[in-house]
């Protein structure tokens, strides 16, 4: 599920494994790899957008939220939010079968260390069963790139998304 939100969440409203900040001059970054998904919030002058994409369901405010879109099958999303940002993503959600799914996730899993890439590798604990999330981030003067790969040892899903926001010059 991919939810968009026109202003900053809460860090406590997650389960963080991982973390990074981006910087530049045209905009402010903060990425997380939580249980199951990511969080990208983006600020850009007074203009504020947050991604949110998960597997797991996810308790969160009604307040800012802009936008709910399932990643079921192939989507791409474009909109705009205040003045200057663009938010362009694609997605694509796959159900697997076990032998291509144990596959997958090998690859995925060695793809992100062999280029040291932001993962979170949660194994099954009680009810749920295992996690891996694979971030990759290309961080451009205007614009932030994020690729990423959350697979699902429950229902054998795997996630993928690219992203791009864009500070639009001159406005």
């Amino acid at each position: 599920m991919l939810q968009l939100f026109q202003r900053p969440l809460h860090p406590e409203l997650f389960k963080i494994h991982a973390s990074e900040q981006v910087s530049r001059r045209a905009y402010e970054a903060d990425v997380w790899l939580i249980e199951g998904g990511h969080v990208i919030q983006f600020t850009a002058g007074k203009t504020q957008l947050t991604e949110v994409i998960s597997t797991l369901p996810l308790q969160l405010p009604d307040r800012g939220l802009v936008q709910t879109v399932p990643c079921r099958g192939e989507k791409y999303h474009e909109t705009t939010i205040g003045a200057n940002v663009k938010y362009m993503i694609s997605t694509q959600e796959e159900q697997l079968t076990q032998t291509l799914y144990d596959a997958t996730k090998h690859e995925i899993a060695g793809y992100a260390a062999k280029r040291e890439l932001m993962i979170a590798d949660v194994p099954a604990s009680g009810d749920n069963g295992g996690t891996l999330s694979v971030l990759d981030i290309e961080r451009r003067s205007h614009e932030l790139l994020v690729q990423s790969f959350h697979l699902s040892d429950d229902n054998l899903m795997v996630i993928k998304t690219q992203a791009i926001v864009e500070v639009m010059k001159g406005r």
